[in-house]
Order: C-alpha cells, then structure tokens, then sequence
C-alpha cells in the first residue's frame, strides 16, 4: 500500500469507529484527572506557604510532592501491572478507573483541613501524609485510565479523533477548572469565610465531587476492545516487561517529548500565581488569580477551533511531524510572552497567549494518539499487550518531570529569585498595631463599615462572588475602606517592599525562559520519531494475522 494512500486516502472500518458517545465518555473521564492533578498543583504552593500564614517555606512544599513522586516509582508500575493482568468480568481498566475516582474524590478535601493552630512541623508532617496518600488513590485511576485512550480502537486515524474529542469535552470543564482558584478569594472576601483558607477548602469539596463524577463515565460506558486477545496472550515477566519496554525507540520518544513538556508547563504554573499576583498587580491576590483565570478563558475558545484544525490536518499529515509544528508554535508563544509580561499591563499578558493555547492542543491531542500507536509496537514487538506497563511508565515518569518543576520551582522562588512572602507574627502584629492606628484616625467620611450579609438563597450568594470576580481590573469607586482592607493594603506594601525590582525581574525571566528552552529539547527528540502512517498499517496487518481482529 503505498505511503500517498495512507496519508490521504485512508478510510476508517466500521468496526473501527468509536462511537461519539463512548468518546465523550472518555473525555469527561480527564476531568477526574485534571480536577484532582491542576488543582492541586494550582492550590497547593500558594495555600500552603502564603495563605497559612504558618511559615511554611516553598522548598518544604517542593519536596513533599518529591517524595510522592519517589512513591510513584512502585505505585504506577504496580497499577500497571496489576491493571494489565487483571480478568475481571469489567475489564481490564473499567474497575480501576471507577474505584480510584471515587477514592480520589472523597480523599481530595482532606489535604485541606490542616488545623491553623498546629505547629510548623505538624502541618509539614501533614502536607507529606495527604499528598502521599492523594497521589496512591491518583495512580489506581490514571494508569488504567490512560491505558483505555489505547484500548478504544486500533485505527491510526481514529485513534487522533478520539484525543480531538477528548480535547472538545476537556475546554468545557477547563472553563470551571481555570475559575477555581478566584472563585475560592471571591468566597475569602465574603465576610462570613475566615479568609483564603476557608476559600479553598470550600472550592476543594465541590472539586472531589467532580473527580467522583466524571470518574463514573469511562468506567461504566467505554469499551475494552483488547480485553479478549489480552487474556489468550502469554505474558513476559515483569522484568521482560520493563526490559522490552525499555529498548522500545518509538516509546521513548514519547515519553522524553510529554516529559520536557510537562517540566516547561508544570514550572511556568508553580510561577503563575507569583508573577500575576505580585509582579502584575502589586500584591493584590484576587485580581491576579482573576487574569489566570481570564488567561485561560479566552484560551478556551482558540483550543476548540485548534482541536477542529489539527483533525483536518491529521488527517493529510504524518501525526508526528504536525506535533513538530505545534512545538515551534509553543515556543514562539512562550517567548512572546516574556516580552508582554509587564506590571499593571494585565491585558497585553495575553496577547501571546493564543499560540500557546493552538500549541497545547496539538500537543495533546497527537502525543496521546502517538502513544497509542506505539502500545502496537510493542505488542509487535513482544507478542504481548502491555497498554498498562506502558501508561504507567509514561505516567512515572511524567510525575518526575512535574515534581522536578515544582521542587525547582520552589528552590528558584526561595533561593534564586528570593521572592519573600512570609510576614512573620511580630511584623504581622505590627502592622495591625499601625492598621488600627491609621484607620481609627481616619476622618468618618473616609472610613467604611462592612456589615454581616444575609443571603436569601444559594443564588444570591452566586451573584456576590460573581461581582467579586467581575471587577477584575476596575478601579471601583467605593465610598471609604474598611479596616480589613487597609490592613491587607499595609501587609502588600510590606510583601513588596521585601521584594525589590530585581527580584521580580527574576520571577518574570524563570516564568517563560526556561519553557522555551525544554521545547527546544522536545523539538530535536521528536525528529527522531521512527513510525508514520505506512508504517503502522504494516504494523497492524501482521498483528490481525497473527491474533486475529479487535474487537
């Protein structure tokens, strides 16, 4: 069959395609990930070294999600594995993914409930336990979860529509996903919450419904159309298993691309609230988790266009040299970015952001679809099914990738960029000494006394956050200030005062520079990527020769 054929003439079987409800099953099947995985690394930072007020330093953070992903190293094997081996009368993945849901869901908000009284070292001893135990409960769903995406079809271009619909249900989620972090300094501001702590631990229950939720629908609505061959196959051993796996090219590949990937995005989101709260707005916590937000709404509406684009595309082009381009476009937008990211200019931050969000969306759309692709190299390979081993592997190492940008992101905060938010008791004493001074000497007219609200329903508390969140870069004219607010006024100065320009000088160039710098690094390994259409055609002909057809 000749390689024109394959790149432009294929036609999907109809037995291979999967259909559009079983694909949106799995897509809502990433938000239990992506609820659990984004907000955790979007919370936990700023919670646990700036809202706590506990002296709680960023390295200590850093290193107790380090130690979950050392954890990791057994876990996501043994997921796999067990996963892979498994004959239950669901399925290989379908009973893992629901059980590890709900598990994660429920476990969720607990992170969160860290008594403020507690000492240092006991809200340190509990950071570690919880996000130990978090990301256990996380490896029984994501490995067989990411094992199904390989599972749904064993069509080359099928496989790219299944990530493309995945990615359409991912931008409907991602809209309440991106709002989750100001939604809970909205609910801070409210005046019967104690603050962002109690913000974020009322967003955190909403959130572990979610992971239970879109948990359900992979689990009970998509089908393993390998299940059948894998139980008549033979199986290597775990350690023929990790050697094969290990010699695979085309594996490697992609998991050093997804790697430098993640580092560069994980690294940029551990930096995010630091560079829009403090370099972009002086300090001022709701309007800069409000732009992230803002940033990746807009974002939302240029990644369905992209995912629709990148289809149409794959579907004339080879997946891996498409990925190549969208690397390029990643790193023009991360460049970009650097040069838009300026103080009290909050708009021009999002001018490069659409080459980031077209960028994003191909890159997941069409690694997940390479990695797919490469579980039937494998199986060519070994004679054996390994989708399991194989999202495991990916998986680890991923976690690596993720746990190296939020510990280094730490480290550069602490001891590189020396960025300083800790106000420590006496200061913090001080200042509300000076606060209560200062307001009560205020003429009345100046002064403004904020009273309990009452709230009729739910609904009208709806509205009230919903104001909060909408006088995002408005300079509102209100009629004096409350005590509160001048405090907090006095303890921004203090924060900025600590931190001078060439500290945030710093933060900006370690916010966007060494992105560029591990896509260039994904840009060299990827032209490297040995399978194209004509290949795997060759490659599927031989396996249904050999086992016969999934089914």
């Amino acid at each position: 069959m000749s390689e024109s054929i394959q790149a432009k003439g294929h036609k999907t079987k109809a037995g291979d395609k999967v259909p559009v409800f079983e694909k949106i099953s799995y897509g809502i099947g990433l938000a239990s990930d992506h609820f659990a995985t984004v907000s955790i690394m979007g919370f936990l930072m700023a919670f646990f070294t700036d809202f706590l007020n506990a002296g709680i330093k960023a390295s200590i953070v850093g290193a107790a999600i380090a130690v979950a992903r050392l954890w990791d190293a057994f876990t996501d094997p043994a997921a796999g594995r067990i996963s892979d081996g498994c004959r239950a009368k669901w399925g290989r993945r379908r009973p893992f993914i629901f059980f590890g849901s709900l598990s994660m869901g429920l476990f969720f908000p607990v992170i969160w409930m860290v008594p403020q009284t507690w000492s240092a070292f006991a809200i340190n001893t509990w950071l570690f336990i919880t996000v130990l135990v978090f990301y256990t409960l996380y490896s029984i769903f994501s490995v067989p979860y990411e094992a199904l995406g390989a599972e749904l079809t064993p069509d080359y271009r099928e496989r790219t529509s299944i990530f493309v619909v995945r990615t359409y249900v991912q931008q409907v989620y991602t809209l309440f996903l991106y709002w989750m972090m100001p939604i809970a300094m909205a609910l801070a501001t409210l005046p019967h919450v104690a603050g962002e702590v109690e913000g974020v631990r009322m967003v955190s229950w909403f959130i572990g419904g979610v992971i239970i939720v879109a948990g359900i629908f992979p689990s009970f609505f998509c089908k393993e159309r390998y299940k059948k061959i894998a139980e008549k196959e033979d199986h290597l051993s775990f350690g023929e298993t990790c050697k094969a796996l290990l010699g695979n090219k085309p594996l490697l590949i992609v998991i050093g691309t997804i790697c430098f990937y993640l580092f560069s995005i994980m690294l940029s989101m551990n930096l995010a609230y630091f560079v829009n709260t403090y370099y972009v707005f002086e300090g001022d916590t709701l309007q800069g988790t409000t732009l992230s937000a803002i940033d990746g709404t807009f974002r939302i509406f240029i990644a369905i266009g992209a995912a629709f684009a990148i289809k149409q595309l794959a579907d004339r082009i080879d997946k891996h040299k498409l990925l190549i381009g969208c690397i390029i476009i990643l790193i023009v937008g991360f460049a970009g970015t650097y040069f838009t990211t300026l103080p009290g200019r909050p708009w021009l931050t999002l001018v490069f952001k659409p080459f980031i969000s077209i960028g994003e969306v191909g890159f997941w759309v069409l690694v997940m679809s390479l990695r797919a692709d490469v579980c039937d190299w494998d199986e060519f390979k070994t004679g054996t099914r390994n989708e399991g081993m194989i999202a495991a592997i990916t998986n680890w190492v991923n976690k690596i990738a993720i746990t190296l940008a939020l510990a280094l992101g730490g480290v550069m905060l602490e001891h590189v960029i020396k960025f300083d938010s800790n106000i420590d008791k006496p200061a913090r004493a001080a200042i509300e000494q000076q606060a209560e001074m200062e307001w009560n000497a205020l003429p009345e007219e100046e002064k403004r006394v904020e009273e309990d609200k009452v709230y009729e329903n739910t609904w009208a508390i709806v509205k009230d956050i919903g104001g909060q969140i909408l006088k995002f870069g408005a300079q509102e004219e209100v009629p004096g200030v409350t005590f509160e607010d001048y405090k907090k006024n006095l303890e921004q100065k203090e924060i900025m005062k600590r931190n001078d320009s060439g500290v945030m000088q710093r933060l900006r160039a370690l916010y966007t520079l060494p992105q560029v710098v591990a896509l260039v690094i994904c840009f060299f390994i990827l032209i490297r990527y040995p399978l194209n259409s004509k290949k795997m055609a060759e490659i599927r002909e031989e396996l249904e020769a050999r086992r016969g057809v999934a089914k």
